[in-house]
């Protein structure tokens, strides 16, 4: 099974380096998606030993959640930077 922490380090660091909704959403996808990594990883949890499944399914639903949250944070910025970046491109001289 794949490590959860070093997916999760490598999936923070892509949504930082997101520049675009599109992108974003793609990462999202790519990792939270119906065939992405921590689906796939939930979707393995049958194939361990009984002791260690709530624990492993407990990790990776934590990393999930910080990764959702990490999404909604750099979706709000990236929206922000492009209203700001309209506004002042938009500004009308009243002169």
């Amino acid at each position: 099974m794949v490590d959860t922490d070093s997916l999760l380090t490598d999936a923070l660091q892509a949504i930082k380096e997101a520049s675009d909704e599109k992108s974003l959403e793609s990462l999202r996808v790519r990792f939270l998606g119906k065939k992405g990594s921590f689906t796939a990883m939930l979707k393995s949890l049958g194939k361990l030993p009984p002791k260690e499944r709530p624990a492993a399914g407990e990790d990776i639903n934590h990393a999930k959640q910080r990764l959702e949250q990490a999404i909604e944070a750099r979706k709000k910025l990236l929206v922000a930077e492009s209203l700001h970046s309209k506004l002042t491109e938009e500004v009308i001289d009243v002169t």
